[in-house]
């Protein structure tokens, strides 16, 4: 898809042969500093209740990746997790993270960002409304008041507070190949989202 930077030096990349060009995939864009949270795309993806995945870096250099809720608070992009959580000490060691966060649909409607930047790891009393303020887009008071689901979040007493510093997105919703393939029909379904 256009998940791909287009080459350095602003160039774009060409459409194959036989293509015309606005029928290609449309360039990613890249942001940097406070363009990031600024950015229409990027609000939209941190305003909606989807699941983003979240990468630190291990001792060896490779890569750490997990499924994660999240909700923006100001200019960050907060995660509740466990302090005694892999993702904790591999950002004690380096607070470098990349957070990617899309909304793809059937056939061409993908759009997305990937953010990265240096986190700071918020603790004790002052993560407390961070908990909660990620919480809470995701389950209500009710669901939270469950005994299991409260012992499932009681665990969560770290906050990873992510200053993003670049970004990268890409979104094909509007391309003519994603109107083209919802026309025709012709786009295979995803997994639902519901509960399994």
């Amino acid at each position: 898809m256009s998940g791909e930077r287009p080459p350095t030096g602003g160039a774009r990349l060409q459409p194959p042969p036989g293509v015309a060009s606005q029928e290609a995939p449309t360039p990613s864009r890249s942001l940097r500093g406070a363009a990031v949270v600024a950015d229409p795309l990027v609000g939209e993806l941190l305003e909606a209740c989807l699941v983003g995945l979240l990468a630190t870096l291990e001792p060896d250099g490779s890569v750490h990746a997990i499924p994660i809720w999240y909700a923006r608070d100001g200019d960050a992009i907060v995660f509740a997790t466990g302090s005694r959580s892999h993702k904790v000490r591999n950002l004690r060691r380096d607070p470098r993270a990349t957070f990617v966060v899309h909304d793809s649909r059937p056939g061409a409607e993908v759009c997305g960002a990937s953010i990265r930047g240096v986190v700071e790891l918020v603790e004790g009393a002052a993560a407390t409304p961070l908990v909660e303020l990620v919480h809470r887009r995701y389950v209500t008071p009710a669901g939270k008041r469950l005994p299991a689901t409260a012992v499932h979040l009681g665990v969560d007493d770290v906050v990873i507070r992510l200053l993003p510093a670049t970004a990268f997105t890409w979104d094909e919703r509007a391309s003519l190949a994603a109107r083209e393939l919802r026309e025709a029909g012709a786009a295979l379904p995803l997994e639902p989202t519901s509960p399994r």
